[in-house]
């Protein structure tokens, strides 16, 4: 476990059918999409806990019965875009005096475990660590200090790794960027992720 004073922020969405995982839904029922989502959450969320001290998961909708399980504390995501939502979690975190903050989504559950480790020991040489997915955006963001980061990201666009590089510069950080990887959006990706040894749990 790391023992630095490090805050994972998992931000996660409750698995509620036909509002997560909908480009699943091409080859699955909203049903079973939101399963997939569900699975998809608790490797991610079990991962941080077994590596990180603290975990806190962000949610959409906390008094979801889903997120009652994981013994981690559930906060709100608030209002906004997702810049808006994250940047509201980083700096609570940095408020409650965290070293640093690592940003997670759910959709790397086949993410290894040093890819972790990695982005938290190059916090030691950058104020930003962010690890690049091939559709262009990115599975995790480390930071040392609550940097204004997420002002005027296309999100949901294929800029967003760049847009977010550009915005750090602007800022005078210091960036480490690791591996590209790739993120679960399509049942493709579904398959990569289980060669890789992630399952699915049904």
């Amino acid at each position: 476990m790391v023992d630095n004073n490090i805050q994972v922020v998992i931000m996660c969405k409750a698995p509620m059918a036909g509002r997560v995982k909908t480009r699943l839904m091409r080859d699955f029922s909203a049903i079973e999409a939101a399963k997939l989502h569900a699975a998809m959450a608790t490797t991610v969320i079990q991962r941080a806990k077994r590596l990180f001290e603290s975990v806190v998961v962000a949610a959409d909708d906390p008094t979801h019965p889903f997120f009652a399980g994981f013994g981690v504390e559930v906060t709100t995501q608030g209002e906004g875009d997702l810049g808006d939502r994250m940047q509201r979690q980083v700096k609570r975190a940095f408020d409650d005096g965290v070293d640093a903050v690592v940003l997670l989504g759910t959709d790397s559950p086949h993410m290894q475990d040093q890819r972790l480790l990695d982005a938290t020991s190059q916090l030691q040489d950058y104020d930003i660590v962010l690890g690049p997915v091939e559709d262009g955006g990115y599975d995790l963001l480390a930071m040392s200090a609550a940097y204004p980061l997420f002002d005027g990201i296309p999100w949901s666009t294929t800029q967003v790794l760049d847009r977010t590089v550009q915005m750090a510069k602007e800022l005078h950080c210091s960036i480490g960027l690791l591996e590209v990887s790739f993120d679960i959006d399509v049942t493709s990706d579904l398959e990569r992720a289980e060669a890789l040894g992630w399952h699915r749990v049904s």
